[in-house]
């Protein structure tokens, strides 16, 4: 795999990622029809760990105050608003982690 391979698929991820539509899907259906030889799936997980690395950076700010609004409320001191988000957002992802 040649470097501007790398770029492509890359931006493919970039921009399918956040759509209704699959990325992992699209970075099979790029190759194939491009001429490429399969990239494997150590490079697929690479551009996911890509992906949600830049997402958890662009968050860091609201990740941040979420966690420690959390890790209060764990304490004892009330409940506020970006504590009841941190609740909702961690007892959202239970059934997600369930299913798979």
């Amino acid at each position: 795999m040649d470097f501007i391979q790398v770029i492509v698929l890359a931006i493919v991820q970039g921009i399918t990622e956040f759509l209704p539509i699959s990325s992992s899907g699209h970075l099979v259906l790029v190759p194939r029809f491009m001429g490429w030889p399969d990239q494997g799936l150590a490079f697929d997980v690479a551009v996911h760990v890509g992906t949600l690395s830049a997402v958890l950076f662009y968050f860091r700010d609201d990740l941040r105050v979420m966690i420690r609004a959390w890790l209060r409320s764990l304490g004892g001191a009330g409940v506020d608003a970006d504590a009841r988000l941190a609740w909702a957002v961690l007892i959202g992802t239970i059934p997600v982690g369930l299913v798979g």
